[in-house]
């Protein structure tokens, strides 16, 4: 059984990691995809790898941090495949740095990217499924958006205030037949976990109970259960999927 035949599937960050592995998982489960990213070359090799599997996806250039984008991005799933019975908003940054340390143009763009453009993304997309009659978000947040961490400011207070607005999304809009939830991941091994250096990674590798990281295809199964209708009673709820981090 295919859990997402027939389902539109709009996934921004989707070039690579995270993003990734869930527009690839999706494909593979009957998902229409929309592959959003700011990065063209390695969106739309996201899309070949899913038509060469036999899907059906195209490629949505977006900076989710633009409104024009954000709303491009929803009238483009539109236009190719009628609907969007599925948001994942995934695309994120990082910058590693304590107050004192972090700039105004550093927290701004850690702050657009992380939670203004889930903001963005789903303020069109509602307007989207309203008029379809329901639909469901996905929201990546982190285990940074449930506990404090030495040197990620502006990335945990992104983290933390996207765990508000799914829960606020879930309040208002349940009665519209509108899921939002959020997927709260430890570390994994992406691209962006690459850019830190390992000395820094090194207390993350044994801080969990299995002392790893995750792969990405992991965490994206998780996604596909909270995008599928087998998690049909759950809304405003933050899964976590961390090899037990925040259990210490």
């Amino acid at each position: 059984m295919m859990h997402l035949n027939g389902k539109v599937a709009v996934i921004t960050g989707a070039g690579m990691g995270l993003g990734q592995s869930t527009a690839l998982l999706f494909s593979s489960e009957g998902a229409r995809v929309v592959v959003a990213d700011i990065d063209r070359g390695a969106g739309e090799a996201t899309v070949g790898m899913i038509m060469e599997r036999g899907g059906q996806a195209i490629f949505v250039e977006a900076d989710v941090s633009r409104a024009a984008d954000a709303e491009g991005m929803i009238q483009a799933a539109v236009a190719a495949f009628g609907r969007v019975d599925i948001l994942v908003n995934n695309a994120g940054v990082q910058v590693e740095r304590n107050v004192p340390d972090t700039t105004e143009a550093q927290w701004d763009f850690v702050l657009g990217v992380n939670l203004k453009g889930p903001f963005l993304c789903s303020k069109y997309a509602i307007e989207q499924m309203r008029r379809q009659g329901g639909g469901n978000i996905i929201c990546i947040s982190s285990i940074s958006g449930l506990i404090g961490q030495a040197n990620q400011a502006s990335y945990n207070a992104s983290k933390h205030g996207l765990i508000g607005l799914v829960r606020c999304m879930a309040c208002d809009h349940a009665r519209e037949n509108i899921r939002v939830n959020a997927l709260c991941p430890g570390s994994m091994n992406t691209t962006m976990a690459a850019k830190i250096p390992k000395e820094h990674l090194a207390p993350y590798y044994k801080a969990n109970l299995l002392e790893r990281f995750a792969e990405p295809i992991e965490v994206a199964h998780a996604a596909l259960f909270l995008a599928s209708d087998e998690s049909s009673y759950m809304t405003g709820s933050v899964m976590v999927v961390d090899a037990g981090y925040t259990t210490r």
